[in-house]
């Protein structure tokens, strides 16, 4: 049996400040030095354990995400997520980048934000990075997020729940002696992964699923993503259909992340879902995430 993972238990001596994105408890502590953001489980979802292992299997893939750690504060399940601002950065979300780059893009709209799609989104991550070498690792490593959506089930891909890190650096002229002021940008990590693993699911009805031959991959294909497949679609793509697009219209940034996934293997997640303590996660949670993460890898590979 794999080791549980730890539960931090948060003083509210730690707490700085509050958080106004979201729709839930939030609030930055400092921890060991570092600044985290507590994230606080809506009743009756999984929202907290679904953060955490959606963040271990990101790290498998190689991919850039943030840590995470399960938490409570006052008695409520959450999760503890640590900043990957280091001093000097700004995180600028996607919405921004795309009001900046997108004429006319409303990045206030929270739902049903249609300009939202992929191609927009192209536009503004090429506008901050002109170099074609650096535009392309750019590109790879955004749509293995984007694979990475489709293998956990994350719908929870809007215009806030990615961006670009910008740092200001101070420098003198040699010549000059003179202070100079530059940015350096980079994208920023994969964050914000709650919403994904059926995270939202009641216990009975996750069996209910279970029972049925094709169910996971029913529900896989229902889901509602936060990327939208054109200007004048009523509602986002499922994940896996995404990647699915992506493929056909990119194979050479989306065969790396296939690859990747196929390299896992079968039970690459088995020990991430397992060392979930069961005072978080019930047994027909532990059996519906694994059943989900086997058919949503069969589905990528089968791209």
């Amino acid at each position: 049996m794999p080791k549980e993972y730890p539960i931090l238990e948060i003083d509210p001596s730690w707490k700085r400040s509050g958080e106004d994105m979201g729709s839930k408890r939030k609030f930055w502590f400092r921890h060991e030095e570092r600044m985290w953001l507590y994230k606080q489980a809506r009743l009756n979802t999984g929202e907290h354990w679904a953060e955490k292992i959606a963040s271990e299997i990101a790290f498998k893939l190689g991919l850039p995400t943030h840590k995470v750690e399960l938490a409570k504060f006052e008695g409520d399940p959450g999760c503890a997520v640590l900043s990957f601002l280091e001093k000097n950065e700004t995180l600028i979300h996607g919405n921004e980048l795309m009001a900046g780059t997108i004429d006319g893009y409303d990045k206030h709209k929270e739902r049903g934000q249609a300009d939202h799609h992929f191609n927009n989104i192209v536009c503004a991550l090429e506008s901050r990075f002109p170099s074609p070498e650096t535009r392309m690792r750019v590109s790879i490593r955004f749509v293995g997020y984007l694979v990475f959506d489709a293998l956990v089930g994350n719908t929870d891909r809007h215009h806030e729940n990615w961006g670009v890190v910008q740092k200001t650096e101070i420098s003198q002229n040699p010549e000059t002696d003179r202070l100079r002021l530059s940015l350096r940008t980079r994208l920023a990590p994969t964050f914000d992964h709650g919403s994904s693993l059926g995270r939202e699911l009641l216990d009975e009805r996750k069996q209910m699923i279970l029972e049925q031959a094709t169910g996971i991959q029913r529900y896989i294909r229902k889901g509602t993503g936060g990327i939208f497949l054109d200007s004048h679609a009523k509602k986002g793509l499922p994940p896996i259909a995404l990647a699915e697009l992506i493929a056909t219209r990119y194979p050479e940034l989306f065969r790396p992340w296939q690859k990747r996934i196929l390299d896992l293997g079968e039970e690459f997640a088995e020990d991430i879902v397992l060392g979930i303590p069961r005072s978080c996660m019930s047994e027909a949670s532990v059996q519906f995430v694994l059943a989900l993460l086997k058919e949503s890898r069969n589905l990528i590979l089968a791209i």
